[in-house]
């Protein structure tokens, strides 16, 4: 027998490694003369920053910063924040970051504890997790026969999506804005999210448009029993080059805001009129081609034997792209905190899970919402409440098995009191994920000739009694021949031997 055959190549992607780094800061925060005494800590954060990370052969090196702040109530009753700043450079270590097609970093906080060991200088501790994740680009050879006039194939039709490139880059963005009813004595908290505006590709190029939403709460000169809050819109306009990015490909690009830096300016009467504003972001693109693959799940020969290896794929189909704003509603009860006004709002939201659910795309997850009050004897409270968001989507998942990691960010998020027994929330989350239909097959991976044989008898006919559940290619198979042959010996329309009481078989070529 004379088998020729060629590959078509056919690229996945896999996460290769992970690992998570715990890392522990901890800052020793003496507040200046100016500064009053510390009464009450009222609340303590960590914003661990990633600066940069950067691949050299096995080795991963990651350079961030981790800001340390306390809220404090002081002697004179009014609210104060002060912050210490902690660099960290950690290595993560493994062979996947050698072919790794991207590299990806987040960091979390795990835990924070804060404490005053005197009325002028407290001890802040902080863990964070920075998780290091190597993603690579997994080529499979797809079996195409050339030469196979002595081999009978099955064959499966798919359209499926081929990994075209997964690459991340970072770049910067700055502005200053003033204040204008206020100025700024202490930075409470600063926060951002990016915001994806139009997308063109062109050849290994892609430009981004969109805004970045960064939102600032400080206290200020004016009335340090309250807490302003600003919100400033940075526009994106970026041009990125992205090594093996072609026109062709389609996919997902991601804007994580990675860190975030506030600076108080002060004019010539020692006032912050102004802040300055700087953000880092990490843009990530993972960009599928549209490919039609025929592949092989069976063969035989007719007129000898072959030896067939089989591997299990799993091939992906684009299903849904989803790109919304959802709103997310909520209550936290207040009847027991005796709150007068809201200060400040702040939230956290956690990775999201999504899932195929009587037709529709379910994505979930939850955001924890960290509460500033103002009570009313005049003093100050803090509250924390989690609380859990559904997204639905419909969708023609059906019950297929689904490819989807969708990320979620927190564009506004918003809380009022509602007759001091009721805290209403309102949450703006963008969703952003491209789902895909995963379809697992056994595919022939190789075919080798093993010898010669003889007809199963040597009757030009044979005359055969099929089982119900049998199919025209297992009885051509066992036989040597083809079903095209048993088609056209017994008038059939299509494969399934349903109703068919005999069948005759003629022998192969």
């Amino acid at each position: 027998m004379d088998i020729s055959f060629e590959n078509e190549k056919y690229c996945s992607l896999k996460k290769t490694y992970e690992t998570t780094i715990e890392e522990g800061v901890e800052a020793e925060l003496s507040l200046p003369e100016y500064m009053p005494e510390i009464l009450r800590i009222l609340k303590s954060q960590a914003v661990p920053k990633i600066n940069s990370w950067q691949t050299v052969g096995e080795r991963v090196t990651v350079d961030g910063t981790c800001d340390l702040t306390m809220i404090y109530v002081g002697t004179d009753n009014c609210i104060y924040s002060f912050t210490g700043s902690r660099n960290f450079t950690r290595y993560a270590e493994n062979s996947a970051f050698l072919t790794a097609e991207d590299v990806n970093v987040k960091a979390s906080v795990k835990f924070i504890n804060c404490r005053a060991t005197n009325t002028k200088r407290a001890e802040i501790k902080a863990g964070i997790n920075i998780v290091v994740s190597a993603f690579s680009k997994m080529e499979e050879d797809i079996l195409k026969l050339m030469n196979s006039s002595d081999i009978e194939e099955k064959k499966m039709e798919l359209s499926t999506m081929s990994l075209g490139c997964k690459k991340s880059k970072m770049f910067s963005m700055s502005d200053n804005f003033e204040l204008e009813n206020n100025s700024a004595a202490f930075i409470v908290r600063s926060t951002a999210s990016a915001v994806l505006g139009e997308v063109r590709k062109i050849s290994n190029k892609i430009m981004v448009k969109g805004e970045t939403i960064v939102e600032i709460a400080f206290i200020p000169h004016e009335d340090k029993s309250t807490i302003v809050t600003v919100r400033k819109n940075l526009p994106i306009n970026q041009i990125l080059e992205f090594d093996g990015m072609d026109e062709r490909f389609t996919g997902d690009i991601t804007l994580d805001v990675t860190a975030v830096d506030v600076i108080i300016k002060n004019d010539s009467q020692g006032d912050g009129r102004s802040l300055d504003v700087g953000v880092t972001i990490n843009a990530g693109i993972t960009m599928w081609e549209q490919k039609d693959l025929s592949v092989i799940t069976d063969a035989y020969a007719i007129n000898g034997v072959v030896d067939l290896s089989y591997k299990k794929m799993s091939f992906y189909s684009a299903l849904d792209a989803v790109r919304d704003t959802y709103v997310f509603r909520d209550t936290i009860d207040a009847t027991k905190l005796g709150a007068e006004c809201i200060l400040d709002a702040s939230c956290e939201e956690n990775e999201p899970v999504a899932t195929c659910e009587n037709g529709a795309i379910v994505i979930s997850g939850t955001i924890k919402a960290m509460i500033i009050l103002k009570d009313t004897s005049g003093g100050y409270i803090t509250t924390e409440k989690m609380l859990d968001y559904r997204y639905e989507r419909s969708s023609e998942c059906g019950d297929k098995k689904i490819e989807c990691s969708p990320k979620v960010s927190v564009s506004s998020f918003e809380c009022s009191l509602k007759n001091n027994e009721q805290i209403d929330v309102k949450a703006e989350l963008q969703i952003n994920c491209s789902v895909f239909s995963e379809t697992e097959i056994d595919v022939v991976s190789e075919i080798s000739e093993l010898r010669e044989s003889e007809k199963l008898n040597n009757s030009a006919i044979t005359v055969y009694f099929p089982d119900c559940e049998e199919t025209l290619w297992d009885i051509a198979k066992r036989y040597n021949t083809t079903v095209e042959s048993i088609v056209l010996e017994n008038n059939l329309v299509g494969e399934t031997t349903k109703d068919i009481k005999m069948l005759f078989i003629p022998s192969g070529t």
